[in-house]
């Protein structure tokens, strides 16, 4: 338990220095599209653009109407950048940080907190899309909405011990960026983004056994007006209590090694 007590310590260390990973998330965001007329407006648009025209493809493929299939596809997409690119970027997590980690003695989870924070920048601006795109296709919308903030916050606390664990290992593997991005598209096929769950039987190994469809579930469902299954969250707690006490163990043996691994 020691070794846990320290990962845990660096978790908490992390949170504590908010200002530092606040503000580099911002200068992220904005760095990346300084001086650039449309700004921070291109995440909106490219989204919206990628939507409308697969949601114009895959409808057509799925022979279903561009009302009934666009709520879906828009919320997966927007749902699957943020995962996506959560646990891409963290595993540069301290790579990218290495110029301040060999000068400031931070706590390693700051830097994790950082690319988490950039990456909910992106997802706010890409969520102003969905309900533009529910009044357009008049998707219902009831109080089934209010669980997406606790399945947000379910899915970012999976994402937070995975790129924990990602980000030591890709410090000391650098093979692991390429193949955890391998990884990650090969699951945008095999995970409910494009194709919707119910063209699956319910016990069906996409849905049950991959991790993905249960994080896209317990967020895009209360956006759609329905009510995500208890499978998905049982997977989602189960994942988060053996993810994080594996994590903070791992952690708190080899977090200290990475100033010496970059």
């Amino acid at each position: 338990m020691g070794l846990v007590a320290r990962g845990a310590a660096d978790v908490v260390g992390g949170f504590g220095a908010w200002r530092m990973w606040w503000m580099l998330a911002k200068n992220d965001v904005v760095r990346r599209y300084r001086r650039s007329r449309l700004g921070q407006l291109w995440l909106t648009l490219s989204m919206a653009v990628m939507i409308f025209g697969l949601g114009a493809v895959y409808s057509s493929l799925f022979g279903t109407s561009m009302a009934d299939y666009l709520p879906h596809l828009g919320t997966g997409l927007v749902l699957w950048g943020l995962i996506s690119s959560t646990i891409i970027e963290s595993c540069s997590g301290f790579t990218e940080n290495e110029s301040i980690i060999r000068q400031i003695a931070l706590p390693r989870f700051t830097y994790l907190l950082r690319t988490i924070s950039r990456n909910l920048f992106v997802f706010a601006h890409n969520l102003i899309i969905l309900p533009i795109l529910y009044i357009v296709t008049g998707s219902p919308v009831n109080w089934h909405i209010l669980l997406f903030i606790p399945g947000l916050l379910l899915v970012l606390a999976n994402l937070a011990w995975v790129g924990y664990l990602l980000a030591i290992l890709s410090a000391r593997f650098r093979d692991i960026p390429q193949i955890v991005a391998s990884i990650v598209q090969v699951a945008f096929f095999i995970s409910p983004v494009v194709f919707k769950p119910s063209q699956l039987r319910v016990d069906h190994p996409v849905l049950i056994l991959n991790p993905f469809a249960s994080m896209l579930e317990v967020m895009r469902e209360p956006l759609l007006g329905n009510l995500p299954s208890m499978t998905a969250y049982l997977i989602l707690l189960g994942l988060l209590a053996f993810g994080w006490l594996f994590t903070l163990a791992f952690a708190g043996k080899y977090s200290q090694r990475v100033v010496y691994w970059l």
